[in-house]
Protein backbone atom coordinates (compact mmCIF):
# COMPACT_ATOMS: atom_id res chain seq x y z
CA UNK A 1 0.00 0.00 0.00
CA UNK A 2 1.24 3.39 -0.94
CA UNK A 3 0.84 6.49 0.63
CA UNK A 4 0.29 9.75 -1.26
CA UNK A 5 0.41 13.58 0.00
CA UNK A 6 -2.72 15.14 -1.88
CA UNK A 7 -2.00 18.69 -2.33
CA UNK A 8 -4.62 21.23 -3.18
CA UNK A 9 -4.03 23.76 -5.27
CA UNK A 10 -4.19 27.30 -4.66
CA UNK A 11 -4.99 30.04 -6.78
CA UNK A 12 -2.15 32.34 -7.08
CA UNK A 13 -3.92 34.96 -9.81
CA UNK A 14 -7.10 34.64 -12.37
CA UNK A 15 -6.03 34.26 -15.95
CA UNK A 16 -7.12 38.40 -16.47
CA UNK A 17 -4.70 39.20 -13.77
CA UNK A 18 -2.40 37.54 -15.86
CA UNK A 19 -3.21 38.55 -19.26
CA UNK A 20 -2.76 42.09 -17.96
CA UNK A 21 0.35 41.03 -16.44
CA UNK A 22 1.95 39.83 -19.10
CA UNK A 23 0.58 42.30 -22.26
CA UNK A 24 -1.37 45.10 -20.26
CA UNK A 25 -3.95 47.16 -22.13
CA UNK A 26 -3.62 44.94 -24.84
CA UNK A 27 -6.26 43.38 -26.91
CA UNK A 28 -6.33 39.87 -26.83
CA UNK A 29 -8.06 38.15 -29.35
CA UNK A 30 -8.92 33.90 -28.81
CA UNK A 31 -7.19 31.78 -31.74
CA UNK A 32 -7.48 28.41 -29.96
CA UNK A 33 -5.94 25.74 -32.37
CA UNK A 34 -5.67 21.78 -32.78
CA UNK A 35 -2.35 20.46 -33.90
CA UNK A 36 -2.41 17.91 -36.64
CA UNK A 37 -1.94 14.10 -35.56
CA UNK A 38 1.61 14.92 -37.76
CA UNK A 39 2.47 18.01 -35.93
CA UNK A 40 1.69 16.43 -32.48
CA UNK A 41 3.67 13.29 -33.09
CA UNK A 42 6.90 15.60 -34.54
CA UNK A 43 6.64 18.16 -31.48
CA UNK A 44 6.75 15.00 -29.06
CA UNK A 45 9.60 13.39 -31.27
CA UNK A 46 11.98 16.49 -31.94
CA UNK A 47 11.29 18.31 -28.82
CA UNK A 48 11.31 15.53 -26.22
CA UNK A 49 8.47 17.42 -24.45
CA UNK A 50 5.49 15.74 -22.62
CA UNK A 51 2.29 17.07 -24.68
CA UNK A 52 -0.84 15.50 -23.25
CA UNK A 53 -3.66 17.08 -25.99
CA UNK A 54 -3.01 18.66 -29.58
CA UNK A 55 -5.20 20.89 -28.34
CA UNK A 56 -3.77 24.40 -28.24
CA UNK A 57 -5.42 27.82 -25.62
CA UNK A 58 -3.96 30.61 -27.24
CA UNK A 59 -4.73 34.73 -27.84
CA UNK A 60 -3.22 37.13 -30.64
CA UNK A 61 -2.07 40.01 -28.75
CA UNK A 62 -2.75 43.38 -30.64
CA UNK A 63 0.27 44.76 -32.17
CA UNK A 64 1.97 41.59 -32.30
CA UNK A 65 2.29 38.79 -29.76
CA UNK A 66 1.10 35.47 -28.51
CA UNK A 67 -0.22 34.12 -25.04
CA UNK A 68 -0.85 30.36 -24.54
CA UNK A 69 -2.59 28.69 -21.13
CA UNK A 70 -1.03 25.23 -20.84
CA UNK A 71 -0.72 22.69 -17.72
CA UNK A 72 2.07 20.44 -16.71
CA UNK A 73 2.13 17.65 -13.55
CA UNK A 74 3.78 18.68 -10.49
CA UNK A 75 4.94 16.48 -8.23
CA UNK A 76 1.58 16.18 -6.38
CA UNK A 77 -0.62 18.66 -8.51
CA UNK A 78 -1.27 20.41 -11.98
CA UNK A 79 0.70 23.69 -12.37
CA UNK A 80 -1.69 26.58 -14.42
CA UNK A 81 0.96 29.31 -16.35
CA UNK A 82 0.41 31.43 -19.01
CA UNK A 83 3.06 31.89 -21.18
CA UNK A 84 3.66 34.86 -23.65
CA UNK A 85 5.85 35.18 -26.93
CA UNK A 86 6.57 37.99 -28.81
CA UNK A 87 6.51 37.73 -33.25
CA UNK A 88 10.41 37.73 -33.10
CA UNK A 89 10.09 34.20 -30.72
CA UNK A 90 11.22 35.89 -27.60
CA UNK A 91 9.63 34.67 -24.48
CA UNK A 92 8.01 37.70 -23.04
CA UNK A 93 7.00 36.37 -19.62
CA UNK A 94 5.60 33.02 -17.94
CA UNK A 95 2.61 33.93 -15.34
CA UNK A 96 1.58 30.73 -13.24
CA UNK A 97 -2.34 30.99 -12.41
CA UNK A 98 -2.30 28.15 -9.57
CA UNK A 99 -0.01 25.60 -8.30
CA UNK A 100 0.25 22.82 -5.12
CA UNK A 101 -0.90 24.96 -2.07
CA UNK A 102 2.67 25.91 -0.33
CA UNK A 103 5.07 25.87 -3.55
CA UNK A 104 3.39 28.70 -5.63
CA UNK A 105 6.02 30.98 -3.89
CA UNK A 106 8.98 29.27 -6.46
CA UNK A 107 7.02 30.98 -9.25
CA UNK A 108 7.72 34.38 -7.96
CA UNK A 109 9.10 37.20 -10.55
CA UNK A 110 12.04 37.76 -8.56
CA UNK A 111 13.30 34.04 -8.52
CA UNK A 112 16.65 32.85 -9.81
CA UNK A 113 14.95 30.21 -11.65
CA UNK A 114 12.41 32.27 -13.26
CA UNK A 115 15.16 34.40 -14.19
CA UNK A 116 17.13 31.80 -15.66
CA UNK A 117 13.66 30.43 -17.97
CA UNK A 118 13.57 34.01 -19.41
CA UNK A 119 16.90 33.60 -21.32
CA UNK A 120 15.04 30.54 -23.18
CA UNK A 121 14.40 30.62 -26.82
CA UNK A 122 13.21 28.06 -29.01
CA UNK A 123 15.07 25.10 -29.79
CA UNK A 124 16.17 21.72 -28.17
CA UNK A 125 17.67 22.58 -25.15
CA UNK A 126 17.49 20.52 -21.92
CA UNK A 127 14.93 21.71 -19.36
CA UNK A 128 17.11 19.52 -16.95
CA UNK A 129 20.43 21.33 -17.65
CA UNK A 130 19.04 24.53 -18.24
CA UNK A 131 16.99 25.00 -14.94
CA UNK A 132 18.50 25.02 -11.23
CA UNK A 133 17.76 22.65 -8.73
CA UNK A 134 15.12 24.34 -6.76
CA UNK A 135 14.51 22.48 -3.51
CA UNK A 136 11.56 20.35 -2.94
CA UNK A 137 9.96 21.60 -6.01
CA UNK A 138 12.88 20.49 -8.66
CA UNK A 139 10.25 18.23 -10.44
CA UNK A 140 7.00 21.20 -10.73
CA UNK A 141 10.21 23.91 -12.40
CA UNK A 142 11.31 21.43 -14.91
CA UNK A 143 7.91 20.37 -16.19
CA UNK A 144 7.53 24.47 -16.48
CA UNK A 145 10.28 24.42 -18.45
CA UNK A 146 9.53 21.73 -20.69
CA UNK A 147 6.29 23.26 -21.43
CA UNK A 148 7.56 26.51 -21.77
CA UNK A 149 10.39 24.33 -24.57
CA UNK A 150 7.01 22.86 -26.00
CA UNK A 151 5.46 26.59 -26.48
CA UNK A 152 8.19 28.15 -27.71
CA UNK A 153 8.24 25.18 -30.58
CA UNK A 154 4.61 25.40 -31.12
CA UNK A 155 4.93 29.01 -31.79
CA UNK A 156 8.36 28.77 -33.85
CA UNK A 157 6.40 25.86 -36.03
CA UNK A 158 3.28 25.11 -35.86
CA UNK A 159 1.22 28.65 -35.68
CA UNK A 160 -2.39 28.74 -37.90
CA UNK A 161 -2.09 31.26 -40.93
CA UNK A 162 -3.89 34.52 -40.16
Amino acid sequence: MVAAQYAPASEVQTLEQAQQRLYPGLRLTPADFKLSPEQFAQLKAEYKVPSFRPAVKAWRVEGGGWLFLDQVYGLNDVVTYLVGINDDGRLRGIEVLSCADGYCDMYDAKSPWRARLMQVTHGRWDPVERVPVVAGATQSCTHVAEGVKKMLAIHARFLPGP
